[in-house]
């Protein structure tokens, strides 16, 4: 038997980002987007027909929030519900500006977090993850 040194592997961290999560699934920016967006020709009737689009827009995207929070996102349901009453208000009130700000600004953060990773070294590793393993010990 001889005793082989063997230098240990690198771990190489690749999931690592400088971005947070985004508290929101993008799905549910998505929804609010696309809601918001898909009641934009009934605004414009005017304040009468605000009264029945804007709870129901709102109502849409709080239940469509929730269930992918708490489905998707695995949040528990008191942050599901949380999440998707603020959505669902973000998304009914009646000018599309709201909405299609917040879940654009949610959808770049969740894929900013997702695209931009750390930048590392030319082999992928530094000097601190090399350490000497003896694969025969004594």
């Amino acid at each position: 038997m001889t005793n082989q040194i063997e230098p240990r592997r690198p771990r190489l961290n690749i999931n690592r980002s400088p971005i947070p999560a985004s508290p929101i699934h993008p799905l549910s920016a998505l929804v609010t987007v696309i809601l918001d967006n898909l009641f934009d020709l009934p605004e414009l009737a005017g304040p009468e027909v605000w009264v029945i689009t804007a709870p129901i827009v709102g109502g849409l995207c709080l239940v469509t929030t929730t269930l992918v929070q708490r489905y998707l996102a695995k949040d528990e349901w008191g942050p599901a519900i949380a999440k998707g009453m603020v959505m669902g208000i973000i998304a009914g009130v009646p000018f599309s500006v709201t909405g299609t700000a917040a879940g654009g600004v949610f959808l770049a953060w969740a894929g900013m977090h997702e695209w931009i990773k750390l930048p590392s070294s030319k082999d992928g590793s530094s000097s601190e993850d090399h350490e000497i393993i003896d694969v025969n010990p004594k």
